[in-house]
């Protein structure tokens, strides 16, 4: 049996691992998941965490997969092992619906992450049309930029 979405430590980072297509992967995490994993989750290595938070990490990019090319979409369909995990509280469903309103997805994944909001409790946080793309961001700066 997979084994859920976990904390662990290499060369001094706080690593993501868990099962992707079959193998366990460690994925490097953003310093904005890191604050958000142990500052406002209060978690750490062994601590598991919530398959929902993972996987919007992955989609996100705030979690990738050292030395391999930037595979959002492919990794998000194949993560595995969420059974026997835990859910994620309120609090932090809230405070991810938070870190994903000022997170900018990859124009590649966008609806992949609109529907992963849809289809899981964190639509009760966060209104997929809350979420901004890559190209959204820079219309709204070519925008602004016109106004001047």
């Amino acid at each position: 049996m997979a084994r859920a979405p976990h904390l662990t430590y290499e060369r001094d980072e706080l690593t993501l691992e868990m099962a992707v297509g079959g193998t366990r992967r460690r994925f490097d995490l953003s310093d904005r998941a890191v604050s958000l994993l142990q500052d406002d989750f209060d978690l750490d290595a062994p601590d598991i965490v919530p398959f929902v938070v993972a996987k919007s990490f992955v989609i996100a990019g705030a979690a990738t997969v050292p030395d391999e090319e930037y595979d959002p979409q492919g990794q998000a369909w194949t993560i595995a092992g969420a059974d026997g995990g835990r859910e994620a509280t309120v609090d932090e469903l809230r405070a991810l619906a938070a870190f994903l309103r000022g997170t900018t997805v990859d124009e590649r994944v966008f609806e992949t992450m609109k529907e992963h909001v849809e289809q899981t409790r964190l639509a009760q946080y966060l209104d997929p049309a809350e979420l901004r793309s890559r190209a959204d961001r820079v219309d709204g700066l070519r925008n602004i930029a016109k106004d001047l």
